[in-house]
């Protein structure tokens, strides 16, 4: 009987570390789950474009009908990508170009002051959504390097393609400069 006697502490010895041991491997899984999900949170895309072709106008020009192409376009480029926000200065041009995009996605276009590049930087630091912002040859590529810490400069007037993709992880941007395939040399005037 003493043998049973001495196996018997050692048991509930080894119970208690078994218990021990699977509560805190659930409790690491738990705090590793939320750890992940926080990570996804903090990880999102900004698209930057500049609109579409405009009309020769001095004023505030509406697009072009290859503008219009073209931003149809971009609603289809972007039906497959998962956007939160899209911002658009108050400009025709540029509502026009965010415009099928918004219609597509169901979302609103919100107004941005391109005066003010540093506080739509910040707005879009803080919001932590994917977006697609809608600027001109003159804040596009600034904008982009204001939100990845780069000097950037603003770009040709006849440049329509340039699409700037800002990947945010963890509050560190990483910037992709990629061009969008689209000719308007065979667009056919839109109907009336």
């Amino acid at each position: 009987m003493p043998k049973l006697m001495t196996l018997k502490p050692i048991a509930v010895t080894l119970i208690g570390l078994i218990l021990s041991f699977v509560s805190l491997h659930s409790a690491f899984a738990t705090d590793n789950a939320v750890n992940t999900a926080t990570q996804s949170d903090d990880t999102y895309s900004l698209y930057l474009i500049r609109h579409a072709e405009k009309q020769i106008d001095k004023t505030d020009p509406a697009l072009t009908n290859c503008g219009m192409q073209r931003s149809e376009q971009y609603a289809k480029d972007f039906k497959a990508i998962s956007l939160d926000a899209i911002y658009s200065s108050d400009y025709r041009r540029t509502q026009q170009t965010a415009a099928p995009t918004a219609k597509q996605k169901q979302l609103p276009i919100s107004s941005y002051d391109p005066k003010q590049l540093e506080a739509i930087a910040k707005q879009l630091l803080s919001n932590k959504q994917s977006a697609l912002v809608v600027g001109h040859s003159n804040t596009t590529g600034v904008l982009a390097g204001i939100l990845t810490g780069q000097k950037l400069t603003e770009f040709s007037e006849q440049e329509y393609d340039r699409v700037y993709v800002v990947e945010i992880n963890n509050g560190q941007g990483t910037l992709t400069l990629t061009r969008q395939k689209f000719n308007c040399a065979n667009i056919q005037p839109l109907e009336k």
